[in-house]
């Protein structure tokens, strides 16, 4: 190989690398401006099926037929987040749009039901 090429493909690396290492701290420091809700605040608009942010880690993903899932937690508690994506990496921190849902399970008297978020778009 010329050296003129050599140099060309050592300059194309380094840029490479250049753009990964900024691409990466862009998304590692900007966090979307948004209202974000506390997860333990989510009770309360479960009726409501309203939109809602909410932000914080991956901690487990939950393949389902068709469709997908994974837990997300914040520093008030979990929720699953239900998603026709990929699934998120584990641990990534996470701020998605989403409408509340609930799912009723009556069982011998009681409501053992669960609220869950449908993935409308990751921020």
């Amino acid at each position: 190989m010329k050296p003129g090429k050599i140099e060309i493909l050592k300059l194309g690396a380094i840029a490479m690398l250049l753009g990964g290492v900024f691409a990466t701290l862009i998304g590692f420091f900007w966090t979307p401006n948004v209202p974000v809700t506390k997860i333990k605040d989510l009770e309360k608009q479960r009726d409501k099926k309203s939109t809602v942010y909410i932000r914080g880690r991956v901690i487990k993903q939950v393949p389902f037929l068709g469709t997908r899932a994974y837990e997300v937690e914040d520093s008030t508690g979990t929720v699953y987040v239900i998603t026709k994506d990929k699934f998120p990496a584990q641990n990534q921190e996470i701020t998605i749009e989403g409408k509340v849902q609930y799912k009723s399970i009556p069982l011998a008297g009681q409501e053992l039901g669960e609220i869950y978020i449908k993935e409308q778009q990751r921020l």
